[in-house]
């Protein structure tokens, strides 16, 4: 691996370059230069040069992933060079960590908290987040909700219980008068099952 502990930040400690390297997300890689940066605030391009010694990857590459980053986390923000201009080519781009969730914390900032020392507030403990098992709950919060339809299993069971049916009479346990021939029942049984 080239050596890169002259171009890199002091906040990455250069004997866990490798797995800093490899474990870091875009997200988190921005996040870190954006912070230890100049009034907090960086162009594209300037990000671009301090990002590319922590980034081993193609330079066209880099450059998409890192604008599609900044573009769609609202933990970037763009601020124009001007102040007055709302259509500059030209702005810099600046972290703002109260747009940061505790997802995001968890997923992108797990092994940098420490530069973030305002972020460790939006991440608790496993113990925290779920509660308990011997916590009292109020009796209305265990109840069960059942699904009621005519295709719940419920529903379905009851019907295929011999007890819950109703006799439903046969068409062909109907009683033939006197009057009617053999014949002219089998007519009228054909004429029910099919009309």
């Amino acid at each position: 691996m080239v050596n890169l502990g002259s171009q890199l930040p002091a906040f990455v400690p250069t004997r866990h370059l490798e797995h800093f390297l490899k474990s870091t997300t875009y997200l988190a890689k921005i996040a870190l230069i954006l912070q230890n940066a100049p009034d907090k605030m960086l162009t594209f391009s300037q990000l671009l040069y301090r990002l590319a010694p922590l980034i081993p990857e193609p330079k066209k590459s880099v450059e998409g992933n890192i604008r599609v980053c900044l573009s769609s986390n609202n933990c970037f923000v763009k601020v124009p060079m001007k102040p007055g201009s709302q259509d500059s080519k030209k702005n810099y781009w600046k972290l703002d960590t109260q747009q940061i969730t505790g997802k995001m914390v968890r997923r992108h900032f797990r092994g940098i908290l420490e530069v973030f020392p305002e972020l460790v507030s939006k991440v608790q403990p496993p113990s925290r987040q779920r509660p308990s098992v011997s916590s009292a709950e109020p009796a209305a919060c265990k109840r069960e909700v059942k699904f009621s339809s005519p295709f719940s299993i419920e529903s379905i069971l009851r019907r295929d219980s011999p007890y819950v049916q109703t006799p439903r009479p046969s068409p062909l346990s109907v009683p033939c008068t006197a009057e009617q021939q053999p014949g002219q029942h089998l007519f009228s049984l054909k004429r029910f099952l099919f009309f």
